[in-house]
């Protein structure tokens, strides 16, 4: 089910998020693909083609989620749905430590990082450069 995004809400989403992936805060400058809107909840799952509705994606934490809503969490069993751009804060689920390595608070965060693979090696190795730069951080929202 392919969706159109016109033009003007796909650089809306961009410029709401810094030009960063709003799961895993990958600047946009330091990937090969472009960043992406994301339906946070799919439209298969009756999600809208709107703002609200939309994240701006790298390609891995894109394709990972996939129509994914949620996942079980490795911790406790349960099914827990995925973190939430527009409805929770990032720093609330998540840590970024000096390493690059992305630690969850929560069960909403061990989901998030587990399926969108977040902490795969090429992936904090990524974040260990570009912090090393000055180039990726957290914004506290």
């Amino acid at each position: 089910m392919s969706s159109v995004i016109p033009t003007s809400l796909r650089e809306a989403v961009a410029e709401r998020a810094k030009q960063r992936c709003e799961y895993c805060w990958m600047p946009q400058f330091a990937t090969l693909h472009k960043h992406e809107p994301d339906h946070i909840i799919p439209r298969q799952h009756g999600g809208e083609t709107n703002l609200e509705n939309l994240a701006l994606a790298c390609f891995r934490c894109n394709r990972y989620k996939g129509p994914n809503v949620g996942s079980f969490d490795p911790e406790t069993g349960d099914l827990v749905a995925f973190y939430h751009p527009r409805q929770q804060t990032w720093t609330q689920h998540f840590v970024l430590e000096d390493n690059g390595y992305v630690k969850s608070l929560s069960g909403v965060g061990r989901v998030t990082v587990k399926i969108l693979r977040i902490n795969d090696d090429e992936r904090i190795q990524e974040r260990q450069r570009l912090i090393m730069a000055g180039h990726y951080s957290i914004e506290k929202t």
